[in-house]
């Protein structure tokens, strides 16, 4: 492909309750040092409780070319993407957040990669971080994210890598059209995860996968301990379909959730019919502590913030594992 051809990009964004971001969102992508012509903001509206559709609603009147709206009255994000693919008029499609920040370069580098690729490249996707500016629980439920015992590097969608790398999946890819309605597009039976699974259809038909560590996106993470709590919930259920529906992508890790869960069962029932004392719980209690607390050290210095770090990493882990467990025994796969 000739790098001097700007071809048109498509921003997929399922919409709901986004009113604390979606401004900052919408400018971020205004802003990325690319002609705005070769960009169409792509928008699935849920059926939103605060103020995010007057917010778009401005930017829609602002830039008419531009910003695009869909009705998405189910709420879900695959369905949502579907919309707005089913609607593009760009040859790469970027997956994007309502609540994301881009970096200026961000389509200059992911498009750059495409463009020089010499093999079958789907698409190339980048690290996604946390912003400097959160809240308490958003900022420290990052810092867990980023330590060994929230799962850094393990799950890749968190993963930052300091070299190139092709991999199974990475969040805020930007993909070629023609790959994505060859497989199929998004599966509707994934509210969450859709973007993991598409990947691995990709892979299976022999496309390619790519991180790059170029560019960046910002990714504001939930503000409460409740949104937290369903978010890791819905990850979990999401990848116990996946394993349904594509089994050999079962991989140990996959099952800490579920096993703790089991495991806190196990331990409750031992020491109330007495068939251990009380001091074994109370000393793997206070090892777990332990181990979130030095876990988040190592990659957060704020003090309140490790202080509080097994809180957030037993709300992950009860929440991917309750899930897991839940997504085990949905009929629909």
């Amino acid at each position: 492909m000739d790098h001097r051809y700007k071809p048109k990009v498509s921003f997929l964004i399922p919409v709901l309750n986004e009113e604390k971001t979606i401004a900052k969102s919408l400018d971020s992508i205004l802003n990325i040092d690319y002609p705005n012509e070769k960009k169409e903001i792509l928008l699935a509206l849920g059926k939103s409780s605060d103020n995010t559709d007057v917010i778009i609603e401005k930017y829609k009147s602002k830039y008419p070319t531009i910003v695009r709206t869909f009705e998405n009255h189910s709420g879900n994000t695959s369905i949502g993407r579907n919309i707005c693919i089913d609607n593009a008029t760009g040859e790469f499609l970027m997956n994007y957040s309502a609540h994301a920040i881009a970096e200026r370069n961000l389509l200059k580098i992911l498009l750059g990669k495409h463009q020089s690729a010499n093999i079958n490249l789907a698409s190339v996707g980048c690290a996604n971080i946390s912003p400097e500016k959160q809240n308490f629980v958003a900022e420290t439920a990052s810092t867990v994210f980023s330590s060994f015992i929230g799962g850094k590097n393990v799950f890749v969608q968190n993963a930052e890598f300091s070299e190139e790398r092709f991999t199974d999946h990475i969040s805020f890819a930007l993909y070629k059209k023609n790959p994505v309605i060859e497989v199929g597009m998004f599966d509707p039976e994934f509210w969450c995860g859709q973007d993991a699974e598409l990947d691995l259809r990709l892979i299976q038909k022999g496309y390619k996968i790519l991180f790059t560590p170029e560019t960046r996106v910002y990714h504001y993470k939930r503000s409460t301990l409740k949104a937290l709590f369903k978010q890791m919930y819905r990850y979990g259920v999401a990848r116990a379909k996946m394993c349904k529906k594509h089994p050999k992508t079962l991989k140990p890790f996959h099952l800490i959730g579920s096993s703790f869960i089991v495991g806190i069962i196990l331990i409750i029932l031992l020491m109330v019919f007495r068939f251990i004392p009380i001091w074994i719980p109370t000393f793997m209690l206070l090892l777990y502590v332990a181990v979130s607390m030095i876990s988040t050290f190592t990659v957060g210095k704020k003090l309140l913030g490790i202080i509080a770090s097994p809180i957030f990493a037993f709300i992950i882990h009860i929440g991917y594992g309750l899930g897991f467990i839940r997504g085990l025994f949905n009929r629909k796969l």
